[in-house]
This record gives structure tokens, C-alpha cells and sequence, in this order.
């Protein structure tokens, strides 16, 4: 499942949530998600006046989070090495290709395994 550039248009942080638990129970055991999401830690003061402008001038709402809840959007599947990153960050050819300051291209990529659901024993 890719859900790239896509749940930061889900201002609901709920409803984003809800939204790839859905389809995380309808996948099969051993499928993948594919998540690349905006990200506002680094600058917070920053994304919230860019979210203010953007939002004012397109329909699409736009709902920049924080790693943290990124991560929860990923609950239920295992994130794979190298985890949840800046873009330049996931898997460079060669570390010369990350930049001092990956976070300024403001998105987090990850790749997650679903194992199915946890087991009642």
C-alpha cells in the first residue's frame, strides 16, 4: 500500500489513523505500507505559518504532524530499517548523498511489514 504525499491532506489526525487501520486489516499478512509524510518537528513555528497560508488558498487542507504521530499512523505494522526518515535519508547510494540538514526537504519516508493480526493467545 502506498500512502505517499497523501495522509497530511487528512487533517483529522483520528480519521488518517482510521483510515490506514482500514485497509491495514483488510491486507494480507506479510504486505507492505509505503508512507512518506510532512513533517514539522524541525521547524514547528514554521509549518504552522505555512500550513495557515496554504490552507487559506486551496480546498485541500493541509496537516503537517509531528514524528510521533506519523509513527502511530504506522501502528500495527513493523517499521523496517532504516525507519521512519528525512527523504535523503532512505537508503542513499552513498552517504555523501545526504545532506548536512535532510530535514529540510520537511517529509519523513518509511516502508512498514504487516505480520497480521496479533495473535490471541
Amino acid at each position: 500500500m502506498f500512502l505517499v504525499a497523501v495522509l497530511h491532506f487528512i487533517p483529522d489526525t483520528g480519521q488518517a489513523a482510521d483510515i490506514v487501520a482500514t485497509v491495514r486489516d483488510a491486507l494480507a499478512p506479510g504486505s507492505y505500507l509505503v508512507i512518506c509524510h510532512a513533517c514539522r518537528d524541525e521547524q514547528p513555528s514554521l509549518a504552522t505559518s505555512f500550513e495557515t497560508v496554504y490552507n487559506s488558498r486551496v480546498t485541500a487542507q493541509l496537516a503537517m504532524r509531528s514524528r510521533d504521530e506519523i509513527t502511530r499512523l504506522c501502528d500495527g505494522f513493523t517499521l523496517l530499517d532504516p525507519g521512519l526518515v528525512w527523504i535523503p535519508q532512505w537508503r542513499p547510494d552513498t552517504p555523501d548523498d545526504v545532506p548536512d540538514d535532510p530535514s529540510k526537504y520537511w517529509a519523513l519516508v518509511g516502508v512498514a511489514r504487516y505480520d497480521g493480526p496479533p495473535s490471541s493467545d
